[in-house]
């Protein structure tokens, strides 16, 4: 057995400067496919791979066997919206915040992820039950209603689902490739509409739930080809949504009254 750490040379991989990259010749080699938008499944297993943007082209792949590897991010499977199996066992994704790039993903049914440090995250299994409401089996156990619907009530996850939620609108303003943090530490822009308990656990609040529209608004946002300016709106839009939930009374009276004032700008 070789460490997981030293990348031994493989005919499956191709390697620079000590990275070991997936490339469009290997996955042709491997499935026999002459265009690379036609792989269906694709299988390596234990090839000490580190770089998998080539999957940003694989669009119609459905099952991603890639165990035993040295994938940290899950970035690059965003673009495979058909994809319904994801096998990552054994790789280095660490920070749970990595989900949201598995939100564009509506047909994906089976995830594994355990053997990864994001697994050993205490909200690591709620939060994919909220956030993926297509997966059916996460790991080795299925995910059931009750486990599901326990997770959409749990306040616990409402800062990272309003995390995610912001991480989507600031990727359509230019931001491709932001840190997000689960708990803000700095205090938002001073505002007449007070400060939202939504922004952080840093204020010490406790949301009561997290809105389902929000986190099926994610998933809408996340898929197929739109115009970018309607993206945007949308994702602005469950951004704000996600927010609306944690005001209080005082709040939203501030909030009717601006929205009040805008339909009036606009003739409405």
């Amino acid at each position: 057995a070789h460490s997981s750490h030293s990348p031994q040379h493989s005919t499956a991989t191709s390697i620079t400067h000590n990275m070991v990259v997936l490339t469009e010749q290997i996955v042709k080699g491997k499935t026999r496919m002459e265009h690379i938008a036609e792989v269906r499944n694709l299988n390596l297993w234990g090839q000490d791979i580190d770089d998998i943007s080539i999957t940003r082209s694989m669009t119609g792949v459905e099952v991603l066997s890639l165990s035993v590897n040295r994938i940290s991010s899950l970035k690059d499977f965003r673009h495979c919206t058909k994809l319904q199996e994801l096998y990552l066992r054994k790789n280095y994704i660490g920070d749970i915040m990595e989900l949201q790039y598995l939100l564009p993903l509506t047909e994906l049914k089976v995830l594994w992820l355990c053997d990864n440090p994001i697994a050993d995250h205490r909200l690591y299994r709620q939060l994919v039950a909220c956030l993926l409401p297509s997966v059916d089996k996460l790991d080795s156990m299925e995910i059931t209603p009750q486990e599901r619907e326990a997770a959409r009530r749990n306040p616990d996850l409402t800062p990272y689902v309003n995390a995610m939620a912001a991480a989507a609108a600031s990727e359509t303003q230019g931001t491709t490739e932001p840190s997000y943090q689960p708990q803000v530490k700095t205090p938002p822009p001073t505002s007449p509409y007070g400060q939202s308990r939504a922004v952080g656990e840093a204020y010490g609040s406790r949301p009561t739930s997290i809105s389902t529209s929000v986190t099926e608004g994610l998933q809408r946002g996340g898929s197929g080809p739109q115009d970018a300016n309607g993206r945007r709106r949308k994702n602005i839009l469950y951004a704000t949504m996600a927010l609306v939930s944690e005001l209080d009374e005082d709040d939203l009276v501030y909030v009717k009254r601006e929205i009040e004032q805008r339909l009036g700008q606009l003739g409405r």
